[in-house]
């Protein structure tokens, strides 16, 4: 029986964790080594197929980079992806401003979120194409809000 009682104190402490961390859910505003990422399409945007192809693309292109940090299980990640990020004013901004690469925060992105001290997801960072950070959108925000404040970033 105590033993029971301890595995669910457990399990109900872990649910509690999952449920406080990674994901806010927020709304508004809030080194290149090689990592893959995911190649799958989402909307029309043209993912980069790792950290280093997005630098090396960004660079020639003279475009900043857009990191997206996402988890599997994460519910705004997938709004965001699903909402904003298949908006068609969303997409084209980004195809004529920016590299877009996403990493998992559960596999080869953990480093990198790691790096930039990403504390909730979804996070959306522009970057130079040298590493250094422009500006963060922390949460999820509507095609409008996110594209006003990727212009804002970007200059």
């Amino acid at each position: 029986m105590k033993q029971m009682t301890l595995i669910f104190r457990l399990g109900l402490i872990y649910l509690v964790l999952c449920a406080f961390s990674g994901c806010t859910g927020q709304e508004g505003p809030g080194a290149t080594a090689q990592a893959a990422v995911s190649t799958a399409q989402h909307g029309n945007i043209r993912w980069a197929g790792t950290w280093d192809a997005a630098f090396f693309r960004a660079r020639s292109e003279e475009k900043v980079v857009l990191v997206t940090f996402y988890a599997d299980w994460c519910i705004w990640c997938k709004r965001l992806e699903d909402t904003t990020l298949a908006d068609d004013s969303v997409v084209s901004y980004l195809a004529e401003k920016a590299v877009p690469v996403r990493l998992d925060v559960d596999g080869d992105g953990r480093k990198f979120s790691d790096q930039y001290r990403v504390d909730g997801l979804p996070t959306v960072l522009l970057l130079r194409n040298d590493g250094t950070e422009l500006g963060r959108i922390p949460g999820y925000l509507p095609p409008e809000e996110f594209l006003e404040h990727v212009r804002m970033l970007i200059g």
